[in-house]
């Protein structure tokens, strides 16, 4: 009877293919690894504890880029070094250690998260000055259009002022609108208005009769010059860091709405200056 004999071949480990695992590399990039660290912590687990230059044939890089590698990985805490015969190897740790590293990970996000909280405000200040943010327009047709913007200058912590057109809102059949928005404003927002307006009968008449209650809350600059008067063709409300511009001709009616803090702190400035300057017959 002939008896039969197993032989085994050792093959050196530089003949053993390189196999990757691409859905354990896309796993090892989610959690922080880059391609040639997932690369080489792959192949370290597979093969076992080599040194330097083996690995940087296995993975096809040259064996200073493959120190420096190892060396991070050694620092995530996913692979260990040891020295033998002059020699330094290195090995995969237990795969236990990648759950370890995102614990340490999330714990340094978590501190860094609290510390950068707590430093927005300082990283606001920078901007200072000379911060600037482009203006953003909206543009509302129609006359629910026109409503809708007047209805904005409500929002105004305090006080808005405006260069009024009450009588375009007259002419446009809208006295009522005008009486409502006036409630709301005075009654339920306690919104102040300080504005500028022509002085003309019908607009006269419209402010005797119904502003007779709460005369702290609105306060008016009647423009007498007939020329000046004319020139009240739209209406412009200034608000917090707003302007809001209305037109008020049938068939084209629209509203405006500017939101930007250096337009709003220039109209506010040259109200103020308009004001003045009515109030001392400039």
């Amino acid at each position: 009877m002939t008896k039969l004999t197993k032989r085994y071949t050792l093959v050196p480990i530089d003949f053993l293919p390189v196999t990757e695992k691409p859905m354990l590399d896309e796993n090892l990039y989610q959690i922080g690894f880059t391609k040639k660290e997932a690369k080489a912590y792959l192949e370290l687990s597979r093969i076992g504890s080599q040194a330097v230059s083996v690995i940087a044939k296995r993975i096809g890089l040259n064996r200073t880029t493959t120190y420096s590698i190892l060396k991070s990985l050694v620092q995530k805490g996913v692979i260990s070094s040891n020295r033998k015969e002059g020699l330094t190897y290195f090995s995969a740790n237990d795969p236990n250690c990648l759950v370890g590293y995102m614990d340490r990970k999330c714990r340094t996000f978590d501190y860094y998260k609290t510390e950068l909280s707590s430093l927005i405000p300082k990283f606001r200040d920078l901007r200072g000055e000379y911060s600037f943010s482009p203006p953003l327009v909206s543009y509302f047709e129609g006359i629910e259009g026109v409503k809708h913007v007047m209805y904005d200058a409500l929002n105004a912590k305090a006080e808005f002022w405006s260069f009024l057109a009450i009588h375009k809102f007259l002419d446009y059949g809208m006295r009522e609108f005008l009486i409502q928005y006036k409630d709301s404003r005075i009654i339920n927002k306690k919104v102040k208005l300080r504005a500028i307006a022509p002085d003309t009968k019908e607009v006269r008449d419209f402010f005797n009769e119904n502003y007779k209650t709460f005369p702290e809350m609105t306060d008016i600059l009647f423009i007498s010059d007939a020329q000046m008067g004319k020139k009240f063709n739209n209406q412009i409300n200034i608000y917090e860091d707003k302007i809001a511009i209305l037109h008020l001709e049938k068939g084209e009616e629209y509203g405006v709405i500017i939101a930007s803090k250096e337009i709003a702190a220039m109209q506010r400035a040259i109200f103020e200056l308009a004001w003045t300057g009515c109030k001392l017959g400039i």
